[in-house]
C-alpha cells in the first residue's frame, strides 16, 4: 500500500507497508470494495501495520474524498482463473518454461470491471452475480464467441458455458452495459453461426453496447491442440461483408454500427480500413478495433499542428514494429517526407520468433526478436531505434519473453534506443521534446 502525501491516509499516520485489512467491519476482498466502501462519511478502518500491531481508527470525511491510498494489485484474495480449456487459448499456445505469470489464465469479473478484461462468466457462483448487481459493475466485457450453446460449449471446451443469452440478459436487467467480443475460428463460428450470433446481441441492444469480431490467433506452439488455421484472404472478405452489412443495418435502426471488424480482417483481405467515423467512439480498442484508423487520424491532427516544429528536427529514426502496422507507417511516411524531408524515418518490421511469424501485432514482440532484429539492420550511426510502449507488460519495463528495457539496450550497443508512446499525439510530443 502507497499513501498520496498530503492525503486523509497521510494525515491518519498510515505508511507504505500498511496492511489495510477492513472498512466498516468488512473485510477488503480487492479494490472494488475499496473503492465502494470508502465513499461513506463515517469510517472504521481496520490496519495492520508494517509492525505487525492491529490498529482501529474511526473518523469522519466528504464522501467524495479519497482516502489518498494505492495498492500494489487491484486483487487482494487472489485472482478467479480460467476454468475452461478454449480451442484457441493463447496461454495454451506459449512457449515452454517462460515466466509463471504468463501461464496464469484469469478470469475474474472484478478486473472486467476495472481493467477491461474479458470474462467468460463460466466460473461465477451465485454470490458472484449478486455482488456485481449490487454494486452495479459497469461496464464488463464478455467472451461470447457463439450465442448457439452447443457452438460455445465446443469453443469454451466447458460444459458450464450455458446460455449465454440469459445470462447478457440477466445483467443487462441489472443496469450493467456490456462489451462483448466474438473470437472466429474457420469453419466454427464463423458464417451462419457469426450472423445468429450478431442477431442475437444485437437483440439485447442497448444493455450489450458493441460486439467485437475477433479472428483466431495461432502461434507456433500449437501442440497437441484442436486442429485451427489461421483466415486465408479469401475466408477473411465473407466476414468482412457479413459485419458491414448488418452494420448498415444497425446504424438505420439503432444509431450505431454496433459490430465491429478488429483490424486484422482488414489486413488479411488487403482491404482498406473503415473512415473514422464508421468506428464511432472506438469501444474496442482493446481488442485492435480501429487501432491503426485512430492512430492515423490523431496523427494528421498532431502533425499538422506541430508541424512547423517537426521541420526543425534534422534526424534519422528507425520505427521497430510488428508486420500488422507496416501500412500504418506507410502512410505516416508518406507526410514526413512531404513536408519535413530533413526527418528521416525507416520501418524496421520484426518478425515474431518467439510466438511464429503468423503473429503479426506489434504489442506481441517480444525482447529478443527485437534484439535480433536491431543487431542485423543497418543504419547510420546517428540513428534512434524506436520501441512502441505498447510491447512492454502494464506498468513495468519488461517484454513478454522477461527481457528488460535496461538489458535490451546493452545488448543493442552503440545503437540508441528508446521506447516511445503508442498514442499518435503523444508520440508526435515525444519526437518534438526529444530531437529539439
Amino acid at each position: 500500500m502507497e499513501v498520496d502525501p498530503g492525503s486523509i491516509g497521510a494525515e491518519l499516520d498510515l505508511e507504505p507497508g500498511d496492511i489495510l485489512r477492513k472498512i466498516n467491519d468488512t473485510e477488503i476482498r480487492d479494490l472494488i470494495d475499496y473503492l465502494m466502501l470508502s465513499a461513506e462519511s463515517e469510517i472504521k478502518l481496520e490496519v495492520i501495520k508494517k509492525s505487525g500491531e492491529l490498529h482501529q481508527i474511526e473518523f469522519e470525511k466528504d464522501p467524495e474524498e479519497p482516502f489518498g491510498l494505492t495498492f500494489e494489485d487491484d486483487i487482494f484474495d487472489g485472482l478467479k482463473t480460467c476454468s475452461n480449456h478454449c480451442i484457441f487459448c493463447f496461454v495454451h499456445q506459449l512457449p515452454a518454461k517462460q515466466r509463471p505469470s504468463l501461464y496464469v489464465r484469469d478470469d475474474d469479473y472484478r478486473l472486467s470491471f476495472l481493467q477491461g478484461s474479458y470474462i467468460t462468466l463460466t466460473n461465477l457462483t451465485e454470490q458472484d452475480w449478486r455482488r456485481i448487481e449490487k454494486w452495479r459493475l459497469s461496464p464488463l466485457y464478455i467472451s461470447v464467441h457463439a450465442t448457439q450453446p452447443d457452438i460455445r460449449q465446443k469453443i469454451l471446451g466447458s460444459k458450464d458455458a450455458v446460455s449465454i443469452v440469459d445470462q447478457l440478459r440477466r445483467l443487462g436487467n441489472a443496469g450493467i452495459t456490456l462489451h462483448t467480443q466474438a473470437v472466429i475460428c474457420p469453419g466454427l463460428n464463423d458464417g451462419s453461426v457469426l450472423e445468429a450470433t450478431i442477431t442475437e446481441l444485437a437483440a439485447i441492444w442497448p444493455a450489450v453496447a458493441s460486439l467485437a469480431v475477433v479472428p483466431v490467433g495461432l502461434t507456433k506452439n500449437r501442440r497437441n491442440l484442436f486442429p485451427l488455421k489461421p483466415f486465408t484472404k479469401e475466408e477473411s472478405i465473407p466476414v468482412i461483408d457479413i459485419i458491414e452489412c448488418f452494420q448498415d443495418h444497425f446504424l438505420e435502426k439503432f444509431g450505431t454500427r454496433f459490430v465491429f471488424a478488429a483490424d486484422e480482417w482488414y489486413i488479411a483481405a488487403g482491404q482498406d480500413f473503415p473512415d473514422d467515423v464508421e468506428y464511432e467512439d472506438y469501444y474496442q480498442l482493446d481488442n485492435g478495433v480501429g487501432l491503426i484508423r485512430r492512430f492515423l487520424t490523431q496523427f494528421k491532427v498532431a502533425f499538422g499542428e506541430n508541424l512547423l516544429k517537426l521541420q526543425k528536427i534534422r534526424q534519422k529514426m528507425v520505427v521497430v514494429t510488428g508486420k500488422a502496422t507496416a501500412r500504418l507507417w506507410r502512410e505516416v511516411l508518406d507526410n514526413v517526407k512531404r513536408y519535413c524531408p530533413e526527418m528521416e524515418i525507416e520501418v524496421l518490421q520484426v518478425t515474431n520468433g518467439f510466438f511464429g511469424s503468423s503473429v503479426t501485432v506489434t504489442g506481441l514482440l517480444v525482447g529478443a526478436d527485437i534484439i535480433a532484429a536491431i543487431d542485423t539492420h543497418q543504419a547510420n550511426s546517428g540513428a534512434v531505434y524506436l520501441i512502441p510502449q505498447i510491447t512492454l507488460k502494464r506498468d513495468q519495463d519488461l517484454f513478454l519473453d522477461g527481457v528488460s528495457v535496461a538489458e535490451l539496450k546493452t545488448a543493442c550497443r552503440p545503437k540508441r534506443i528508446e521506447v516511445v508512446p503508442a498514442d499518435a499525439a503523444q508520440w508526435v510530443n515525444w519526437i518534438i521534446n526529444y530531437f529539439t
